[in-house]
């Protein structure tokens, strides 16, 4: 259970959400010549936008303790590695 993501997955999973994005966006000018109108987006969500928003709150807080994590393992490693020397 102790298993962790890879940080070449977090990085190509960075990649494509942001390449994704910009072809969406892309598209959208394409047919109707503007880009997306965030605000009229979130109304058409309603109350399923709050659904969304915890949702997308939980995956950056996923992310941010995977990164912390990384960062003590390492300062950890290399803390214990210069003791013993």
């Amino acid at each position: 259970m102790n298993k962790q993501i890879p940080l070449k997955i977090f990085f190509w999973m960075a990649m494509v959400w942001a390449a994704a994005n910009l072809f969406a966006q892309a598209v959208y000018i394409g047919f109707y010549g503007v880009p997306f109108d965030g605000l009229a987006m979130i109304d058409s969500l309603g109350n399923l936008y709050y659904v969304l928003v915890a949702i997308e709150i939980g995956i950056w807080v996923y992310v941010a303790v995977f990164f912390v994590k990384r960062l003590l393992l390492r300062v950890n490693s290399t803390t214990q590695f210069q003791i013993n020397h």
